[in-house]
């Protein structure tokens, strides 16, 4: 067990947290909150926990599966060390994939559940189990989370359907209800409805009744991934062969013979990285199929469910993972591997790492009150101004490289959801 130090401040005390990533994971103990300090304290902690998880068991750390192997970044020796009162690290044994804030609560969706943290205090949290819920939510893996208006907390998750949560009651809505599919990955409300991406087209819901919408409507792909609404109402959607344009009555597509990505060069995933070290992709990034826990490694978790012929593997500038709009209403587009990509509506910009961009795995992209684009990248959290990208990585603070979610608060802090746990940075931006 670690012990908590002074400079530390609170850190880890409870190991099964970290140890067993299904059905206790994280929800096992608590939260662990630790303030980072300097780089000897930060590689004092990794290793300790690195080093007693193996001696417990050496595939504690590997219950996902491994990321795509390719060349690492470029180490910065001279980069400066963080600046303890700008950063503030929670790790969670688990990847936060999505996050909504709802006053002074943080909603953050985990592969082995959700929490709800008061973001007022050091560590008051509550978590959130299909048994803690009893059956409240049909599944443990929480890919999406929004907040309407009411209030009421919108949960798309892994192979569960659509949970909705107002507080005290749970409702979870199948495709035995209408639901285009079990597998969530993106809500947007627009008035009274709201649009939901799932793995077989775009659900809509008014409160009643589904409307659904395929390949059949004018769908690329069934497996849509992301949805964005721009300033003239019409709908974006990220999908796995390309983006989708909508304006209620017409559809059109775009990909990348269009402009959409870069040009990649096709890279397998292999089991020889870590991620927990390493900057490269997580697959698990990518839906699973069968367990909706990421699977195992080996288990069929990159192939898509229903479609095993289908493989999430290597880079492809058609893989559409997460949409935005700016504030001057062009169209942002994260791929699986092949940068980011924006569209004014005539011309396409593809920005990479060759033009500062953390990494070329793009898993969320927001657009701040400054107008400013942040990208979620598998190389830290890079920001846009308008002229040039800046980077967070580890090397600045962040807990870990790989990021999925990312939220800004009222109070000027900026939350970044990453492989290993949460990174408050509320500092000011480096100029």
């Amino acid at each position: 067990m670690l012990q908590s130090n002074d400079k530390l401040g609170r850190i880890l005390t409870t190991l099964p947290m970290f140890v067993n990533q299904n059905d206790r994971g994280f929800l096992d103990g608590k939260i662990d909150f630790w303030r980072k300090t300097d780089m000897a304290y930060r590689t004092f902690i990794l290793f300790t926990v690195l080093a007693a998880l193996l001696s417990l068991t050496p595939i504690a750390c590997n219950s996902k599966p491994m990321p795509p192997a390719q060349n690492p970044p470029d180490p910065q020796p001279s980069a400066p060390l963080p600046k303890e009162e700008d950063w503030t690290n929670f790790t969670t044994g688990a990847n936060i994939k999505a996050m909504a804030l709802e006053g002074d609560h943080l909603w953050l969706g985990l592969p082995n559940g959700m929490i709800r943290y008061d973001t007022r205090t050091p560590d008051n949290h509550e978590v959130f189990t299909p048994d803690s819920t009893q059956g409240g939510l049909m599944s443990k893996g929480i890919y999406t989370i929004a907040v309407d208006k009411n209030g009421t907390k919108w949960i798309g998750t892994y192979g569960g359907g659509l949970t909705l949560y107002d507080g005290k009651t749970w409702k979870t809505y199948t495709v035995a209800d209408g639901l285009g599919d079990q597998w969530i990955y993106d809500i947007v409300f627009v008035g009274d409805k709201a649009w939901i991406a799932t793995w077989k087209g775009v659900s809509v819901f008014d409160g009643k009744r589904f409307k659904n919408y395929t390949e059949k409507d004018g769908l690329l792909d069934k497996w849509v991934y992301a949805i964005a609404l721009d300033h003239d109402q019409v709908f974006w959607f990220g999908t796995e062969s390309g983006v989708n344009r909508f304006d209620g009555k017409t559809w059109s597509g775009y990909t990348h013979k269009d402009g959409l990505g870069a040009e990649v060069e096709p890279a397998a995933p292999t089991p020889e990285a870590d991620p927990a070290t390493s900057s490269e992709p997580a697959v698990s990034a990518l839906p699973s199929s069968e367990e909706t826990d990421y699977g195992a490694l080996g288990s069929p978790s990159m192939r898509h469910h229903a479609d095993p012929s289908k493989k999430n593997i290597g880079s492809n500038p058609n893989f559409v993972i997460t949409a935005a709009v700016g504030h001057d209403n062009a169209k942002w587009f994260g791929t699986w591997g092949a940068g980011l990509s924006r569209f004014d509506g005539t011309a396409w910009t593809t920005f990479t790492k060759k033009d500062g961009l953390g990494g070329n795995f793009i898993h969320i992209l927001v657009v701040d009150a400054n107008g400013w684009v942040w990208a979620g990248t598998n190389g830290g959290v890079s920001w846009y101004d308008g002229t040039r990208w800046r980077n967070f990585s580890k090397d600045d603070g962040l807990v870990d490289n790989n990021v999925f979610s990312i939220v800004f608060d009222d109070k000027g802090g900026r939350w970044f959801g990453t492989w290993q746990g949460l990174s408050r940075h509320h500092g000011k931006l480096p100029s």
